[in-house]
């Protein structure tokens, strides 16, 4: 079928040379020019590593980071508000530990790092209206609280790392691995991360479920020469004859961060404030009872597994897969 525009052309055409009259120079009739297919880009291909398939398919490579040096140190009070770090950007908000395909968070979390010839400095901002834990003691297993972790290979061979959960009483769990829980490990709980210095701000209340929080910020200074494996009387995978040296300029670390976030019964909620008794002269005044002089507690819901948030996703609920960790650089 004749286009409309070609079919309009040459039926004007037609009519003049009808009427006697004679067309100089007629129209070319000259198709539309066809716009070229535009394609959508394809998405940017990555090799997996080579190593146990993961439960959910990886939809891309692991993240990265540039971790920028400071200049000047920023001050360690769990705020977040100096100057050296509004120079870091913030990661991507935390995900599930399987991926985007699992129910997103309820709870916003993210990190910043800086560094400089002393320390690897980690920033957290953990979004949470019910700010609680219950374990104070170091190297009580922290994941058993809501918590924040870093995980760490300086050489990236997934192999000698080294684990730091805290929660918001600034309680640490500090410990090293030699290999993959699923190589048969063994990890140190005895190492210690000697020197680290902790700040927490709360925004809000701790343990107090009858208010609604904003959240907790963490800062985190590890010093360099804190990365260095515990006695070990078997070949060892390089970590050791690295010699906790200060990383170079350009130099990339594997590293990946985690929250662990349990469901508790105030979920969603608050509890009521214990109502006063008011004070009447006229009438016996009757003790509260031990019921109501007891405050709301957390507890967690009975049967619920925890929930693992991180920053680049595992594809599998295992951290100890640093394969799928991101990568950080150094840079000056």
């Amino acid at each position: 079928m004749m286009p409309h525009a070609l079919l309009s052309a040459a039926l004007c055409a037609s009519a003049l040379l009808a009427h006697g009259s004679t067309v100089e120079n007629p129209p070319q009739l000259v198709p539309p020019a066809e716009k070229p297919d535009v394609k959508p880009a394809a998405p940017a291909q990555f090799t997996p590593p080579a190593g146990d398939a993961t439960p959910q398919k990886p939809l891309y490579a692991p993240k990265s980071y540039d971790a920028k040096f400071a200049k000047a140190a920023p001050k360690l009070d769990g705020k977040l508000d100096d100057a050296a770090w509004a120079l870091a950007p913030w990661t991507d908000e935390f995900l599930d530990i399987q991926g985007p395909a699992l129910p997103a968070p309820r709870y916003k979390t993210r990190a910043k790092m800086l560094w400089d010839s002393e320390y690897f400095y980690i920033a957290a901002e953990l979004k949470d209206p019910h700010v609680w834990a219950t374990l104070k003691n170091h190297d009580d297993i922290v994941f058993r609280d809501n918590d924040f972790e870093v995980f760490i290979d300086p050489d990236g061979d997934t192999r000698e790392y080294y684990e730091l959960e805290v929660n918001v009483y600034g309680t640490i769990f500090d410990l090293f691995l030699y290999r993959r829980y699923k190589e048969d490990g063994p990890a140190e709980h005895g190492w210690n991360a000697e020197g680290l210095k902790t700040a927490i701000a709360v925004q809000g209340s701790v343990d107090d479920p009858t208010d609604t929080d904003t959240g907790w910020t963490l800062e985190w200074a590890i010093p360099w020469n804190a990365f260095k494996p515990p006695a070990w009387d078997k070949p060892g995978f390089g970590e050791k004859q690295r010699g906790a040296a200060v990383p170079k300029d350009g130099e990339t670390w594997r590293v990946n961060f985690s929250r662990v976030q349990w469901q508790h019964n105030w979920e969603g909620k608050t509890a009521p404030k214990a109502a006063e008794k008011p004070i009447n002269d006229h009438f016996k005044q009757v003790p509260p009872t031990a019921d109501e002089r007891a405050k709301p507690r957390y507890e967690k819901v009975a049967g619920k597994p925890e929930d693992n948030w991180v920053w680049t996703p595992q594809w599998q609920i295992d951290m100890h897969d640093p394969r799928w960790w991101g990568s950080v650089k150094f840079v000056r």
